[in-house]
């Protein structure tokens, strides 16, 4: 998750547009380079607030950001279902890069060190289709071959 823009600027993230265009000139103002000459903090401040202003001063680029934040801060919680049933939003998936192998079982349903497969997992509709990948059927529907 990148930078928090709404804080940078020290406004709500419901806030207008004049509301954040007053932020952003209250932080140019106290770190501006020329009334901080040669403070690095101050100028990293400044090019913070610029940055966050050309986001959230431009309509289209604001509600691109909010997505992203929103995003972000949905796959970080840990959503749990309803004590009766099934939720109705679905739980992002747990992917942890240290531990492939139980990645992997969980996508595919395959223990690749044990050679174990989870027909569930693999097949959770219950499709009777021998191969789902098998393309033999659309490339000849396709081409006009006929049986």
């Amino acid at each position: 998750m990148g930078p928090d823009y709404y804080s940078v600027l020290g406004v709500k993230e419901d806030a207008t547009g004049e509301e954040i265009k007053r932020g952003y000139r209250k932080i140019a103002k106290r770190y501006h380079p020329d009334s901080n000459p040669g403070d690095l903090e101050a100028e990293k401040k400044f090019k913070e607030a610029a940055q966050a202003y050309a986001v959230l001063g431009d309509e289209e680029k604001r509600r691109e950001y909010d997505k992203e934040q929103a995003a972000a801060k949905g796959a970080g919680r840990n959503e749990k279902k309803p004590a009766g049933g099934k939720s109705g939003t679905r739980k992002p998936a747990d992917f942890d890069f240290n531990n492939m192998s139980s990645n992997f079982e969980q996508f595919f349903g395959f223990k690749p060190k044990s050679s174990q497969v989870d027909g569930e997992k693999i097949n959770p509709n219950k499709k009777t289709e021998a191969n789902p990948i098998d393309m033999t059927e659309m490339f000849e529907r396709y081409m006009g071959i006929k049986k």
